[in-house]
């Protein structure tokens, strides 16, 4: 089975966690807040309604009672001239009456408050003896301003209808886009007196009051301005929330993964370097107020868990390298001693057993030659052996030095003197003034020697072997300079290391255990002498510059 990734599974989370159960409490709260608004909707439009009509009814009220005075005025006028006069001071007076005119009872209508559609008027009795009434119009202009001024600023649409045949009376939306809509749906058996809806919008209610004197109905009208100012902006501020809110804890959540993700790939990619050998790879956080302690102390950990491995690695790999370097010494010794040895060792048991043999007679010069052949070889012998015995001591910084005052022109013709066994050609040249210097002599002797047999060894076409010793800038100085073949660059950073030769075990000419430069390089160290390499013109120049000398 594939397993998901992090960033995937918090993405899971995510939607069952936060995204479903926000979309599933934004469709709960709006379903609730538009519940809410419409019930206030509904409740606002009956109110409205009602209180309209309430209001007419008052303000018919107030009319009548101001014409029932009127009429009891007249009663106490006697002369019809003087009542016409009165009434016609009446109309002056109150705009909202005119056309004042006495009538017999029987000629009233049914209708209380008939509305006259020529002139706009609703007509008003009054009764003023058991034969006559007055009757008067009262101008619905001021019913029309009333409702226009007192609900200019409200949304809804409000309507006064006469019921007989559904004329307009008053209205605070001239245009009146909505009545003939209205008038269809209201319900043909009305309450009386007494609030209700009717519409078949939703979220849009309507309401009417039905008034019994007069005849008339007011309805008030929820247009779809109110609604997407009421519900459907409710719904998009919760849904906007919502969002709002979903969003930021997206953000928070994936900029919070997006830290941990990047530290995990780190984590995962300092394992995959361990496991493929790279134990130097360190681990680095991308570090935050989002990073959290578990991963910085993981990583801490690891980092010095890789640390440990790193060092151990290293100390084996440096423990290997020196087993190596052992067994490449043990090897090259080995190897040293079975050729370096066996030619002086044949030559001392060839030419002793020459010199014990009775059968043969030996004249004084072949006995003589023959001794200093098995001198020669075993001094030969006792210089290898020293060359062996002192390599440890130079590997282990041991050296045990006796520095004393030394003659460095004596030891220099006494180490060429030793080194000169096969009469090679030596050129010395020695300084009259030269200084002398502390050093251990037998130490000494063993450098020069050993720098001795090796310009002897690699000498080209039987060129002197020049050796200059001056003063040089103060100091006392040595040069053993011979002829030798090119060295190559990559050659002359080995020469002085161990088991070194200018000659391949295929090509090799020259004898030698190939500790010579390197024996010198360590006791020169040792006694504080320089060694300066020169390589020029096929010629091969060691130069020691003595530090520790007598002023």
């Amino acid at each position: 089975m594939q397993r998901l990734k992090i960033a995937q599974q918090i993405i899971i989370v995510l939607l069952f966690a936060v995204l479903i159960p926000f979309v599933t409490i934004g469709l709960i709260i709006s379903n609730i807040s538009q519940q809410s608004v419409r019930r206030e909707l509904n409740y606002s439009a009956l109110e409205m309604s009602r209180t309209i009509g309430e209001n007419i009814q008052a303000y018919l009220a107030y009319s009548q009672n101001k014409l029932d005075e009127v009429s009891s005025a007249i009663t106490f006028i006697p002369y019809a001239s003087d009542r016409a006069d009165y009434l016609t001071e009446v109309e002056q007076k109150d705009k909202s009456f005119k056309n004042f005119e006495i009538v017999e009872l029987k000629d009233i209508p049914k209708d209380e408050y008939g509305f006259n559609k020529d002139n706009s008027s609703i007509s008003l009795y009054s009764q003023i003896n058991d034969e006559y009434a007055l009757c008067a119009n009262l101008d619905v202009v001021y019913m029309q301003k009333a409702v226009s001024e007192r609900y200019k600023d409200e949304k809804r649409q409000i309507y006064i209808l006469a019921n007989g045949n559904n004329t307009l009376i008053a209205t605070n939306a001239p245009d009146a886009p909505e009545l003939a809509r209205l008038v269809e749906n209201l319900p043909s058996k009305k309450t009386l007196e007494k609030a209700d809806l009717f519409n078949k919008y939703k979220n849009q209610p309507s309401a009417y009051y039905t008034l019994e004197k007069p005849d008339w109905t007011v309805i008030v009208n929820t247009t779809e301005n109110i609604t997407n100012a009421t519900i459907d902006k409710a719904r998009f501020r919760i849904i906007l929330a919502l969002t709002l809110a979903a969003f930021f804890i997206i953000a928070m959540v994936g900029f919070y993964t997006f830290y941990l993700y990047i530290n995990i790939r780190q984590l995962f990619k300092g394992i995959i370097a361990i496991s493929k050998g790279s134990y130097e790879r360190k681990i680095h956080l991308l570090k935050s107020a989002f990073t959290p302690h578990e991963i910085v102390f993981l990583a801490k950990e690891f980092n010095y868990m890789a640390k440990k491995i790193h060092q151990s690695y290293r100390d084996l790999s440096e423990k290997n390298l020196e087993l190596e370097r052992l067994n490449d010494f043990r090897t090259n010794l080995v190897n040293a001693i079975s050729h370096e040895f066996r030619t002086p060792l044949t030559s001392i048991v060839g030419y002793s057993s020459r010199l014990l043999r009775h059968d043969i007679k030996i004249d004084e010069e072949t006995r003589v030659k023959s001794l200093k052949i098995i001198k020669q070889q075993a001094q030969r012998l006792s210089r290898m052996v020293e060359d062996l015995l002192v390599v440890p001591e130079i590997e282990s910084f041991s050296i045990q030095l006796n520095k004393v005052e030394i003659n460095l022109a004596e030891a220099i013709e006494n180490s060429v003197l030793y080194a000169n066994s096969n009469n090679s050609n030596f050129d010395i040249e020695i300084s009259k003034d030269l200084k002398e210097i502390y050093a251990d002599p037998d130490r000494l002797e063993q450098v020069l020697v050993n720098l001795c047999d090796n310009a002897v060894k690699y000498n080209q076409d039987a060129e002197p072997i020049k050796v200059i010793a001056k003063n040089i800038q103060g100091r006392p100085c040595v040069s053993i300079k011979n002829k030798s073949l090119p060295i190559p660059e990559d050659m002359k950073e080995k020469l002085f290391d161990k088991f070194i030769r200018m000659d391949s075990e295929l090509t090799r000419t020259t004898r030698g255990t190939g500790l010579g430069l390197y024996i010198v390089k360590g006791l020169c160290a040792a006694m504080d002498i320089d060694l300066v390499l020169e390589c020029e013109s096929n010629y091969f120049n060691i130069i020691l510059i003595f530090n520790d000398y007598v002023e």
